[in-house]
């Protein structure tokens, strides 16, 4: 594994890793993208698996991790072009962005903003084109989580969104993981995500983004009726959507060998 820090602007260096190799069995180098609140420690369940077979990034998205939180620029669109900013320094193109809940938004728009980076996009269980009735619960939140304890609000949000089967170790993990953020992070990126200007959290607006996919996408849900929106705006033909809804949020840390054997048999059609 090779670990450095990028620099995305005048005061942003972002952690990564490159790990792993083409040894024949991956066509595509992978960029992992974390979820709200994380960093890129949550894809250690999927890296054994990955790494022996294609090239694997992984990052830091900016506020999150291991580096300094900057004042701002908190918005999904930031977050993408400093994935993209990412992949071209590491000289990474035409490669599967794969993201986890709010990751996957910045993925669909790395894809929008960078088509040339992207060959197909893999989301798990993502939190876009939600119906548009639940922005008056975003914008409460957002509230909530721009006044004092704001990670503990996180960390029971969290709570609320494991599975039944989510192991006590995960549980306990994911719970500790908001307060390892800056106060301000969590707010901005709470009403950036769902709320800013180029939010895809919320139907109708999301609709034209999503529908501009022109690269496969391989999605795995807890909801099957969100798996059945997305399928729906979704034109590419070798697209794949499937709803595990006995898994919590993390599904890809739950089962990591499961997810990862679906995601193989999508690569197998890809290939051929």
């Amino acid at each position: 594994m090779n670990a450095r820090f990028v620099t995305v602007d005048d005061e942003i260096d972002l952690f990564c890793t490159d790990s792993g190799g083409d040894t024949g069995g991956g066509t595509y180098p992978v960029v992992l993208v974390h979820g709200w609140l994380c960093d890129s420690d949550d894809w250690i369940h999927l890296l054994p698996l990955l790494t022996p077979r294609t090239r694997v990034i992984t990052l830091d998205l900016r506020g999150h991790g291991r580096l300094t939180a900057a004042r701002s620029g908190y918005g999904p669109a930031v977050f993408a072009d400093d994935v993209a900013t990412v992949m071209r320094t590491l000289g990474v193109s035409k490669a599967l962005v794969v993201g986890h809940s709010a990751g996957a938004e910045v993925g669909v728009l790395v894809g929008d903003r960078h088509p040339a980076l992207v060959a197909g996009l893999v989301a798990i269980d993502p939190v876009y084109a939600l119906p548009p009735e639940r922005r008056a619960g975003f914008e409460a939140r957002a509230e909530k989580l721009a006044g004092p304890g704001a990670a503990a609000l996180a960390a029971n949000h969290f709570a609320l969104i494991e599975g039944p089967h989510t192991s006590a170790y995960l549980r306990e993990w994911h719970q500790r993981r908001p307060f390892a953020i800056a106060p301000h992070v969590i707010a901005e990126t709470s009403r950036g995500f769902a709320l800013g200007p180029d939010s895809i959290r919320l139907r109708p607006g999301a609709d034209a983004v999503l529908l501009r996919r022109r690269v496969p996408v391989f999605a795995v849900y807890r909801d099957a009726s969100q798996a059945a929106v997305d399928r729906a705006l979704c034109p590419h033909p070798l697209s794949e959507f499937h709803s595990w809804p006995d898994a919590g949020h993390w599904l890809h840390q739950e089962d990591p060998v499961r997810f990862y054997r679906m995601f193989r048999n999508w690569l197998a059609r890809l290939d051929h």
